[in-house]
């Protein structure tokens, strides 16, 4: 099992997680096929809809309070209110999905996680 502190930094930072240096993804979350820089393998690994799971309750928990405080305490029209929230919402996650991402398959890059199997 490789260094899982190591792997969720590189993770976070969008960085293969075997080496540290190459990049992950080939476009915004699209994770590459090999790294560029040490040719590590990322076919054996996909994180599937996990990260936007994550990203959703992560989003929720911080936008509904956003949302209220902007109601309540600044008494805003409902449609200023909405539309903040909806950037807020939309910003947000578009900035977590391929932090989560990330995170995830570095996960199951240093626990060597592979496709499930049936033995016959």
């Amino acid at each position: 099992m490789a260094d899982v502190g190591a792997a969720l930094r590189a993770g976070v930072l969008g960085r293969c997680p075997k080496c540290g240096r190459g990049k992950l993804y080939a476009k915004y979350l699209r994770i590459a096929d090999t790294c560029g820089a040490c040719g590590a393998d990322f076919t054996m690994a996909d994180s599937g809809d996990g990260p936007t799971v994550f990203v959703i309750l992560v989003v929720g928990a911080l936008a509904v309070p956003f949302v209220l405080v902007l109601q309540l305490a600044f008494g805003l029209p409902l449609w200023l209110v909405a539309t903040a929230g909806l950037l807020f919402t939309a910003g947000l996650s578009f900035v977590l999905l391929p932090v989560f991402k990330g995170v995830l398959f570095a996960l199951q890059w240093a626990h060597g996680a592979r496709e499930g199997r049936l033995e016959k």
